[in-house]
C-alpha cells in the first residue's frame, strides 16, 4: 500500500514538473537581452530547435521548432529575432526555418499583452524573408520564381525577383506595393517595375513612369536595396 502511495505521489510530481523539463533543452546557441528579457535558441550543434524567453532564471515562454540543417546559424543569431512586427510596442519573435536560394521561410509568434502570450502568425508565415520596418511602419516580404516561355523563338527563361510592402490593418497585412526586377534571358536584360495595390480589384497596377530598362552593366551598377532588402 504504501508503495502504492509512494508511487502515485511521484506521478503527480512528474507532472508538475513537466513544463520545466520541456524548456531549454539542448545546447543554448543564441541570447539577447532586451527590456529585462532574454531570448534564446537552443538546439543541436548548428541546428536551431527551441526558443525561449526568460526574465532572470524564470522561464516565461518557450517553444519547439523544426528548422532545417541548411539555415544554419544565419544572421550570426540562428535566424532568430526579437523585433516589433507589427509596431504594438512589443517584441515578437521570428525564427528562419528553411532556406532555399535567396528565399528563407519564417516562424512568426505575435505577442499578445491581453494573454501575455506569443500567438504564431499564419499570415507573417506565409511571407519569405520577413523585415519589419519601424519607421515606415511597414512589412517587406520577398518572392522569387522562374519561368520559361518556349512558343516564342529564340526560348527564353524569365527570373522575377519582388519586394512586397505590407501594412496591418485592424491585424490584418494589407499590401501596398511591389518592386520587381525581371530578367530576359534571351536579351540579358532587366526590367525594374513597381506595381501599386488595387483593394477595390483584389491587383497589383503597374506604375509605368517607373519602370526602366537595364543593360548588365547597368544592372550591376544599380543600387537594388529596394528589392534585395535582406541581403
Amino acid at each position: 500500500m504504501k508503495k502504492i502511495i509512494l508511487l502515485t505521489l511521484g506521478c503527480l510530481l512528474s507532472l508538475f514538473l513537466l513544463p520545466a523539463c520541456g524548456a531549454e533543452s539542448g545546447d543554448l546557441l543564441y541570447s539577447a537581452d532586451y527590456d529585462g528579457l532574454t531570448y534564446c535558441v537552443y538546439g543541436d550543434g548548428t541546428q536551431a530547435e527551441q526558443i525561449v524567453v526568460k526574465k532572470g532564471d524564470d522561464v516565461l515562454w518557450y517553444e519547439n521548432v523544426d528548422v532545417d540543417e541548411s539555415v544554419g546559424n544565419y544572421k550570426e543569431t540562428y535566424g532568430f529575432s526579437a523585433d516589433d512586427l507589427n509596431f504594438d510596442g512589443h517584441r515578437d519573435l521570428a525564427i528562419a526555418t528553411d532556406v532555399e536560394g535567396d528565399c528563407y521561410s519564417y516562424l512568426c509568434f505575435l505577442y499578445d499583452p491581453a494573454t501575455e502570450d506569443y500567438v504564431e502568425s499564419k499570415e507573417l508565415n506565409n511571407l519569405y524573408n520577413v523585415k519589419a520596418d519601424a519607421s515606415l511602419k511597414a512589412v517587406f516580404g520577398f518572392t522569387h520564381t522562374q519561368s520559361a516561355e518556349n512558343q516564342n523563338a529564340p526560348a527564353r527563361t524569365l527570373t522575377v525577383d519582388t519586394a512586397t510592402m505590407y501594412e496591418w490593418e485592424n491585424g490584418v497585412l494589407v499590401p501596398l506595393r511591389k518592386a520587381s526586377l525581371t530578367y530576359y534571358s534571351d536579351t540579358e536584360l532587366y526590367l525594374y517595375s513597381v506595381a501599386y495595390y488595387d483593394a477595390e480589384t483584389g491587383n497589383f497596377e503597374d506604375d509605368y513612369g517607373k519602370e526602366a530598362w537595364l543593360t548588365p552593366e547597368e544592372y550591376n551598377a544599380a543600387d537594388k536595396s529596394v528589392v534585395f532588402y535582406f541581403k
